[in-house]
């Protein structure tokens, strides 16, 4: 393999990873900000929204699961637009 060719391997890589990684945290976030809300908006966290559906639940069902479609919407929607660019 050329120089060039491990060069370019190496910033594609690079790029993934920075690109997976911050994803990653994001959805982290998302996550993790679950626990601290029900312990420091424990009131609003647990008000009843439907019948006995209650903020905590629509958040970790609903809001979750679209963040990580959302997620990986946008993920491969900028692989393929940076994988036509080269």
């Amino acid at each position: 393999m050329s120089s060039n060719k491990a060069k370019e391997t190496e910033q594609y890589v690079a790029r993934e990873f920075r690109k997976s990684f911050s994803l990653g945290i994001l959805f982290l976030l998302v996550t993790l900000i679950l626990p601290i809300l029900n312990q420091f908006a424990g009131g609003f966290m647990f008000r009843k929204l439907f019948g006995e559906m209650s903020v905590t639940y629509a958040y970790s069902v609903l809001l979750i699961y679209i963040v990580a479609w959302i997620i990986t919407i946008y993920y491969v929607i900028r692989t393929d637009r940076e994988e036509e660019a080269h």
